[in-house]
């Protein structure tokens, strides 16, 4: 009986052993059956397959704390480097190109703009620069607009002459003035209205606009042959109108007074002109301030 138990614990102890040896066995198996996924077989032969690559995981508290800020640090970066880029001599200011100017000079418009190769495209405001160039008396319009990536086009639409003035005591120095009464330049007159003023004339001011109406009525009413025969209009202080017109060639003064019913008077002084082109008369002065006309003639010669 003790041979008998004895020997069926040696066989329980073997199928033990057998089963551990087994398990063992198909563990080893298993791992290289895993270690050797990437060859196949291929036609009865084995090819190289290259074996996927698991995501390596942030061990350290650092390297997860980089993998977390990574976004925020390539945005940085992009950000950066378009600032770099954008402030390039590629997109500085280069030339100004500038169409309507036929008076000033090139100089005067840099120096208005102010522009330097250090300006780029992006900080350069056309309004601005509109606001700039219009200071200008000589332009009535500006237009500004910026190419890529640093050229100015300028356009500009300059003030034109519409009659003349001069300071009454300073007759040599004429000015011409637009229609909106802007002193323009200095210019000797070869056509239209000159007017005499009891003020000095500056460039860049205004003809005052009292003294503009009176401009104004005359533009409107002066033709023909009166037109041809005035040669001076003078406005004084108290707003007294008297013209210098050419009678026989010989500049004489016609008296008109204050600036009131001026239409009649000037209908007066041409059927009285047209009378006197028809005498061999020198005339001293007009005056047409009262109900009648008043001829002064020159003494006769002896």
């Amino acid at each position: 009986m003790l041979f008998e138990g004895g020997e069926k614990r040696e066989k329980m102890n073997n199928f033990q052993n057998n089963i551990e040896r087994n398990h063992l066995y198909a563990r080893k198996v298993a791992q290289i059956a895993d270690s050797r996924r990437h060859l196949r077989r291929d036609c009865g032969s084995l090819t190289y397959r290259r074996p996927k690559k698991k995501a390596r995981k942030a061990h350290s508290a650092r390297e997860r704390t980089f993998s977390r800020k990574r976004p925020l640090f390539m945005m940085l970066l992009f950000f950066v480097s378009q600032y770099f880029f954008l402030q390039s001599p590629l997109f500085q200011f280069r030339e100004i190109k500038i169409e309507g100017n036929n008076h000033l000079e090139s100089a005067v418009f840099e120096e208005k703009l102010s522009l330097s190769p250090s300006f780029s495209y992006w900080n350069l405001s056309p309004e601005s620069l509109e606001e700039s160039l219009t200071s200008l008396h000589r332009l009535e319009d500006a237009s500004v607009s910026v190419d890529f990536p640093g050229q100015v086009n300028v356009k500009v639409s300059e003030r034109k002459p519409s009659f003349f003035v001069a300071y009454r005591r300073d007759q040599k120095h004429w000015f011409s003035v637009d229609e909106t009464g802007v002193v323009l330049e200095g210019q000797q007159p070869k056509s239209g209205l000159k007017f005499l003023l009891p003020h000095p004339i500056k460039g860049g001011t205004k003809v005052r606009p009292k003294d503009m109406q009176v401009v104004r009525f005359f533009e409107d009413h002066v033709d023909g042959p009166l037109g041809k025969q005035i040669r001076a209009i003078n406005i004084s202080n108290t707003r007294q109108v008297s013209l210098k017109v050419l009678i026989h060639k010989r500049p004489v003064w016609v008296r008109l007074g204050r600036p009131e019913r001026l239409e009649y008077k000037l209908f007066l002084l041409s059927e009285l002109l047209g009378q006197l082109a028809k005498e061999k008369v020198e005339i001293k002065s007009i005056d047409l301030r009262y109900s009648a006309p008043v001829v002064k003639m020159m003494p006769p010669k002896s």
